[in-house]
């Protein structure tokens, strides 16, 4: 949906839902926009914004507008209650309105006038009110929506031939030499790292960002140039956990230290889930709520956002999983005697020092889910208790 804005980011009036996409389309702005014919005998005196002001021919004077919205007004109050003429009217008059706001506060600063701009909710996608005809990109929210994933190949190039030396946003042509840059109709071709696209100079600005499929396969987390829409959908994508690292590249846990730390950090978090969960004071105190932003860093400890991977690398993510793991290992382990009286007792060596599935020196046994010490595990080489007695007392009652 694209809300009407101003310059400090206020909603003026909402405008007609978009298509899926977000951004609006040709049709839907220009059926918006038509002038209905029973007023076609006011056009002049209620066009007087578009003609003077838009074009730029004549500035309208402040005397111009106000005569134009109280006539707009009267118009309202003579029109039918949900009619097309009303809407017409209401969306004419709210422009006049910021016509008449532009043109007061230019008189006071030149350089304070308010350009009224439409801004999608979904994406962030921003144009000018007169603009929005013109856009051709479609919504990045979309874009990622269907696509459900990132690209992958790292800078999937096909040639300026394959897009028939055109730009894949614009269409405007792209030269094959230098010298047809000197030409204002040629436009420089910029690749873009991401899609491996071409784009022209007006659709790629040179803009860039961290590319995940240079971080999957090389873990390489340098900028690269992208055109504005991959840009647009890597920012809207930034954090939601799309990369499954466990099935793209598991080797790179083995050569990235911190990238083995944070998948530790976050199976323990997981662990600890299931105890906060049905914890009634847990649930009191919002104790997951208040420490965690991103619940996939704690439910699904196999994804990860392209954010986590460059919190990683720059430690901040590591550092923030040891503060709420020193939060919830207070709580289970300290102060909540709830928690603390579901944790287990390693049946090996009997020591009264209380064992959870989470913790660094405890193993769960497969078959039964006991918990035990790793060490008395494998020193019983890896023979859990609990399933030998279990199988025991099956022989025995099949022996009855």
């Amino acid at each position: 949906m694209m809300c009407e804005v101003g310059e400090s980011n206020r909603i003026l009036a909402s405008t007609p839902s978009s298509s899926t996409s977000g951004c609006l389309s040709n049709d839907e702005t220009s059926d918006d926009h038509l002038l209905p014919s029973s007023l076609a005998s006011e056009e002049l005196q209620l066009a007087l914004n578009k003609v003077k002001i838009v074009n730029r021919i004549v500035e309208a004077t402040e005397e111009e507008l106000l005569t134009a919205i109280n006539r707009c007004k009267d118009l309202v109050l003579e029109s039918s209650q949900c009619s097309i003429e009303r809407k017409w009217l209401v969306r004419h008059l709210i422009e006049l309105r910021l016509r008449l706001q532009e043109c007061r506060e230019a008189m006071v600063d030149p350089q304070s006038v308010v350009q009224a701009w439409y801004e999608c909710e979904d994406c962030g996608y921003s144009c000018h009110h007169k603009c929005i005809s013109q856009i051709l990109r479609e919504c990045a929210h979309v874009v990622a929506s269907e696509r459900g994933g990132y690209e992958l190949e790292i800078c999937p190039e096909e040639g300026l031939s394959a897009q028939r030396y055109l730009c894949a946003e614009c269409k405007s042509p792209l030269p094959l030499s230098v010298f047809l840059l000197l030409d204002k109709d040629w436009s420089e071709a910029r690749r873009c790292d991401y899609s491996g696209l071409y784009y022209c100079s007006a659709c790629h600005w040179g803009s860039s960002a961290v590319v995940p499929a240079r971080v999957v396969h090389n873990w390489d987390l340098t900028p690269q140039p992208v055109s504005q829409a991959s840009l647009q959908q890597l920012r809207v994508t930034a954090n939601r956990p799309l990369l499954n690292l466990e099935r793209l590249n598991p080797r790179l846990f083995s050569f990235v230290h911190e990238l083995s730390l944070v998948r530790r950090l976050r199976q323990e978090l997981n662990g600890m889930r299931k105890y906060l969960t049905v914890c009634r004071n847990a649930s009191e105190d919002h104790l997951l709520w208040k420490y965690v932003d991103q619940l996939h860093l704690i439910e699904t400890p196999e994804l990860y956002s392209l954010q986590d991977l460059v919190d990683t690398h720059s430690g901040e993510l590591p550092s923030k999983l040891h503060t709420i793991i020193d939060v919830f290992t207070k709580h289970i382990k300290v102060n909540c005697e709830v928690c603390r009286g579901r944790g287990h007792i390693c049946e090996i060596c009997s020591n009264d020092e209380v064992l959870f599935p989470f913790d660094a020196s405890a193993v769960i046994c497969k078959e039964c889910n006991a918990v035990l010490h790793k060490s008395c595990f494998n020193r019983k080489n890896n023979k859990c208790p609990k399933c030998i007695r279990l199988e025991l007392r099956r022989e025995q009652q099949s022996e009855e």
